[in-house]
């Protein structure tokens, strides 16, 4: 009876992968997501499932007795969420520098016993706040580097989307007396439509915040022009809730927690919890967010965010990052064209996060995905 059982489960699972675009494998708390056409079977072996890759190696051999459940489904394999102890794992964002880094190197990155890929968004770092003294105007500064990427989000962009990578701008201060801290409601929400404009044409999936880089001391435009405040935490709540407000529920608002940004109030009685989709930390600081940003879950704070150039011993971090419910964690500044920090520093990094916070190990992809785009070179300079 268990080996006719076997085999009548054996049949449906073939039937139902060859129909359906990707098959999820749930067991002991963690899902493994395939799409079809990189499977050659999924077969009954012993007590085991064995899910067969197109070259006829096993991917993953679960006990047939551990499998919790199968899911068929008709999106890419890597659109379904990664789960880790039971419940959704981590969400891990790369925040990389474009003026060298090609987005496109992520899809180098997916976790050996899941399927999955390492990463779940990458920030683009960074288009600016910029205030042009002859227009009397707050705008969005895409730089040399930034432009061309957007322009050709078809090539950069949505390979990255299609297999379920969010992508997001960044945005950050450029040495004029625009920031993120010091605009008055007027101003904000002016400069939120310019945000909601750019993501729907390039199809993005939200925007970060760094407040760091402005000159907000030596333009005091609060004094010298109208629209402007001192800087302050309710100016910058104030921009992220209209942000917010603009984009919609389906893209996200993420926060650095770094200079005026590093606490946020409550905004025509909305909570910051209710504006903020993740509050990412600084390097290495693991401290809960939630009385900087009041109404925040665990579920939207990444704390202990790694530098990919100078990090610290991940295991114990990585450690309580998962076993506090931390729901995010932020790598930054993947440089895979250091041969040098990418062999010692950035590799290791990887690995320990694919090894302490999902018990697994990383296959490394072999796609090359040089800096292919021409800087244009008249952008260099924001319009002052």
């Amino acid at each position: 009876m268990v080996k006719k059982s076997f085999l009548l489960l054996s049949a449906l699972v073939m039937t139902m992968t060859a129909m359906a675009q990707s098959v999820n494998v749930n067991f002991g708390g963690v899902q493994a997501s395939y799409n079809s056409a990189d499977l050659q079977n999924i077969a009954l072996s012993g007590n085991n499932l064995v899910v067969n890759g197109i070259d006829g190696k096993a991917l993953v051999t679960v006990p047939q007795n551990e499998v919790t459940s199968l899911e068929f489904s008709e999106k890419d394999a890597n659109q379904a969420v990664k789960y880790m102890d039971g419940k959704p794992a981590q969400f891990v964002f790369s925040c990389i520098e474009v003026n060298n880094v090609n987005p496109l190197v992520h899809l180098n990155y997916r976790l050996k016993r899941t399927g999955k890929y390492l990463f779940d968004g990458v920030i683009l770092f960074s288009s600016n706040i910029n205030y042009s003294t002859k227009e009397d105007v707050v705008y969005l500064h895409n730089n040399e580097n930034v432009q061309p990427i957007l322009l050709h989000a078809d090539h950069y962009i949505r390979p990255l989307k299609e297999r379920g990578i969010k992508v997001f701008l960044s945005i950050l201060g450029n040495h004029d007396g625009s920031g993120l801290a010091n605009l008055g409601p007027e101003r904000a929400r002016d400069f939120a439509k310019a945000i909601a404009d750019t993501l729907d044409k390039y199809d993005l999936d939200g925007v970060f915040f760094d407040d760091e880089y402005s000159d907000y001391g030596n333009h005091n435009l609060n004094v010298n022009k109208t629209g402007f405040t001192s800087p302050s935490y309710a100016s910058a709540s104030r921009l992220v809730y209209e942000i917010k407000k603009a984009i919609g529920p389906d893209r996200w608002t993420l926060i650095y927690r770094y200079g005026i940004m590093s606490s946020l109030d409550p905004v025509d009685g909305v909570q910051p919890g209710s504006y903020i989709d993740y509050a990412l930390s600084d390097y290495n600081v693991q401290t809960d967010m939630s009385r900087s940003y009041p109404g925040i879950t665990r579920a939207q704070q990444g704390v202990n965010s790694i530098n990919m150039n100078s990090p610290w011993s991940l295991q114990s971090r990585m450690g309580y990052v998962r076993n506090q419910g931390y729901g995010a964690l932020m790598l930054y500044n993947l440089t895979p064209y250091d041969a040098y920090a990418y062999s010692y520093y950035q590799k290791g990094a990887m690995d320990d996060v694919a090894k302490y916070l999902f018990d697994d190990e990383i296959v490394y992809g072999t796609g090359k995905y040089p800096k292919d785009w021409t800087p244009m070179s008249w952008l260099s300079t924001p319009v002052r």
